[in-house]
């Protein structure tokens, strides 16, 4: 019948994201109509028998549907459905490393937000958040000069994070703190690939600069200017780094 009733299956292959597609599949199956809120899910080790997983990547993907409230461990029961309806949640996977379609994707998605979050940022800073973009900027000129890509990371997106916070509206800073899960690691595999190309964290760090000045004078055109060119400068130095694959 389905995915998870017992019947003879599809072996799903291992890969870097098994555990996102065992998530969709066992979603799919339960909001397919298979099963109505109170049915028991078969045990565990049946379906990742079924599936050719092991219990570890099911393990995971069972405890997102418990996070999302679509099943519950019901004492005595095993896995109880609790809704058969796909959660109202925004979900969205990072990008597969070296795909630099999908890569642009989340850079496209990162503009829209972006240049508007700085120009609210420039007419809505105060002073305890320009000191917290400065503290940003110091700590990723120190990671440039010592070229420590990690702490590089996490002082840029302490920067963007600023900047969302200033715009004093917390649906920006929610949605970059959603965002910065999915841009970390294809910034993370950029910048470790391009650390020795000479100029390339000094460029970063020049438009990050042009942008702050922008926030601090209170611009919000200028903002949006820097804003823009910055991160149609980042989609080029992520696509350039990125082992192409389309």
């Amino acid at each position: 019948m389905g995915l998870l009733k017992p019947q003879a299956g599809t072996v799903v292959r291992s890969e870097p994201n098994l555990t996102d597609r065992v998530t969709e599949m066992l979603i799919e199956e339960i909001t397919g109509g298979q099963y109505q809120p109170g049915e028991v899910l078969p045990p565990e080790q049946v379906i990742a028998d079924r599936l050719g997983v092991s219990r570890t990547v099911l393990r995971e993907a069972v405890s997102r549907l418990k996070a999302d409230g679509i099943v519950t461990s019901k004492q005595g029961r095993g896995l109880t459905v609790m809704v058969n309806t796909r959660p109202s949640v925004l979900r969205m996977q990072a990008a597969e490393e070296g795909n630099v379609e999908q890569i642009m994707r989340i850079v496209e998605l990162r503009r829209g937000f972006e240049i508007e979050a700085a120009a609210l940022a420039a007419q809505r800073r105060d002073e305890q958040d320009l000191e917290n973009m400065r503290d940003a900027l110091d700590s990723m000129a120190a990671a440039v000069e010592s070229g420590d890509v990690v702490a590089g990371i996490e002082a840029d997106l302490n920067f963007h994070r600023a900047i969302a916070r200033a715009t004093r509206n917390e649906h920006y800073l929610n949605f970059f703190d959603f965002l910065s899960v999915l841009l970390k690691r294809n910034v993370q595999v950029s910048r470790s690939r391009s650390a020795k190309r000479a100029g390339r964290g000094a460029m970063a760090q020049s438009e990050h600069e042009a942008l702050y000045r922008a926030i601090e004078q209170g611009d919000s055109e200028l903002a949006r200017l820097h804003a823009r060119n910055h991160i149609e400068n980042t989609g080029i130095r992520l696509e350039s780094t990125s082992f192409l694959k389309r």
